[in-house]
């Protein structure tokens, strides 16, 4: 009895030092001893003194990070601006590339209260990764989403096919436009159960690899009659990328909208959220949004 009872203790003080491991890139990972994620995260800009802060109240389990990530769309100008007619694939030519930065918010001692500086001036949307599920209110469109059944089993299927470290795939949130040539983002939840190889040939069997990404999809070419349209991924972006080790919690984890966490602007100074208590919420219908009523893209 006096066996089971120190093999418990053992058991419960080795997971209350390892459990719910904080996003800390390029830190040693305490499961394979190797630095994850240490390019991941975009540097604050010097040059910035706008920042976001907030604390975090009654999480579902442990806050392990808040990322921040600019609202940022491709600009398509209308049809009826470009010289070269009104051909629909006028929309293709003149997309232009943006980039997708996250920012990581660095973590009170009290592990709930967070804040980000060197923000460039812009509206945000943050993610926050708690052990057990995750909180997002990223904005995915700036129209009304029109995407069909065919287009979301179109999208699903190119998901699947993705990158086959990770052999289980979900898919979050998507939202987008329909028809040739129409855009879609959506928010990817991709693991891997099986054991992994690291560089040294070491295997372990005992950790899973999480990540939560945002993925850019295309439709290049109509559905065909009894077909489906044909979508490709354009480029992905990871927001966070974790070891789940033996006291952590396995498998997918639950992905949530929460509108407190949309549209924060950040001008000069750093703004104070105050207390916020994360909750499920219903996706807002968006209206289309003109070009005026954005942050200029930027490359």
């Amino acid at each position: 009895m006096k066996t089971y009872t120190a093999l418990f203790l053992f058991a419960a003080l080795v997971s209350a030092a390892v459990a719910g491991v904080k996003i800390d890139p390029g830190n040693m990972s305490p499961y394979s001893k190797t630095k994850v994620s240490a390019k991941l995260y975009t540097p604050p800009d010097e040059t910035s003194t706008g920042g976001i802060k907030g604390k975090i109240v009654e999480p579902p389990s442990e806050v392990l990070g808040v990322m921040a990530m600019p609202q940022r769309y491709s600009n398509v100008a209308g049809l009826d601006k470009t010289q070269a007619g009104q051909d629909s694939k006028n929309r293709e030519n003149i997309k232009v590339t943006t980039s997708n930065p996250v920012y990581l918010a660095k973590l009170a001692a009290d592990g709930s209260s967070f804040e980000f500086t060197g923000l460039p001036a812009g509206k945000y949307d943050l993610v926050v990764m708690c052990e057990d599920s995750f909180y997002e209110g990223l904005m995915l469109t700036r129209e009304t989403t029109t995407l069909t059944e065919g287009d979301r089993k179109s999208i699903t299927a190119k998901m699947l096919e993705s990158n086959p470290f990770f052999n289980v795939k979900l898919s979050v949130r998507m939202e987008g436009t329909t028809g040739q040539y129409g855009v879609a983002r959506a928010i990817e939840q991709q693991m891997r159960t099986l054991p992994v190889t690291l560089q040294d040939a070491r295997v372990l069997d005992f950790i899973q690899i999480r990540a939560i990404k945002l993925c850019f999809y295309e439709c290049v070419a109509p559905a065909k009659i009894g077909g489906l349209p044909h979508w490709e991924m354009r480029r992905t972006r990871e927001i966070t990328r974790q070891e789940v080790g033996p006291p952590d919690f396995k498998g997918p984890i639950q992905g949530n909208f929460c509108n407190k966490l949309r549209n924060i602007r950040v001008v000069r100074t750093v703004k104070d959220l105050g207390e916020i208590k994360l909750t499920v919420d219903p996706v807002p219908v968006i209206e289309k949004t003109t070009d005026s009523q954005l942050e200029p893209a930027q490359n």
